[in-house]
């Protein structure tokens, strides 16, 4: 951790290092060891999702909204008006509970446009309402939680 700042991701992986490279070795319990070492396993998760929240947030804003725009083509008025809405927002805010919430709304609008997608029949609608499914596939993807 020496030469680095002092932020939250850097001190949980400074505390995974010392229970990986001090705490663990040092202990001769065999159950107790590999405990210290799944703790330190755990906090360099930890501190990997905090590094990447506000990053992987935005981005999933930005696919969501973008893919809203090109649903809007293909719903009736009051919905359409609201993609459209939503696809020319922009995030409120960086905090993680700001894009969260934000997070949240423009997937209460997915839900809608793919319910209102699989209701039609034009192959162009289809195709969306499959990169839709991707999009979520890819989201949840990127959000699995990194070593």
């Amino acid at each position: 951790m020496s030469g680095k700042n002092l932020s939250i991701d850097n001190a949980l992986h400074g505390l995974n290092e010392f229970l990986r490279d001090t705490i663990a070795p040092a202990i001769s319990d065999p159950y107790v060891a590999p405990m210290a070492r799944l703790s330190g396993m755990l906090l360099n998760i930890c501190a990997n999702g905090f590094d990447d929240a506000a990053e992987l947030r935005a981005h999933e804003n930005a696919a969501v909204r973008g893919i809203l725009g090109e649903a809007a083509a293909f719903v009736d008025a009051p919905l359409a008006a609201a993609l459209k809405a939503a696809a020319a927002a922009a995030d409120p805010g960086l905090k993680i509970s700001v894009l969260d919430a934000e997070n949240h709304r423009l997937r209460v609008l997915f839900v809608a446009a793919q319910s209102a997608l699989e209701e039609i029949t034009i192959p162009a609608a289809n195709a969306l309402n499959r990169r839709m499914w991707q999009l979520l596939e890819s989201i949840e993807a990127k959000r699995a939680p990194r070593e």
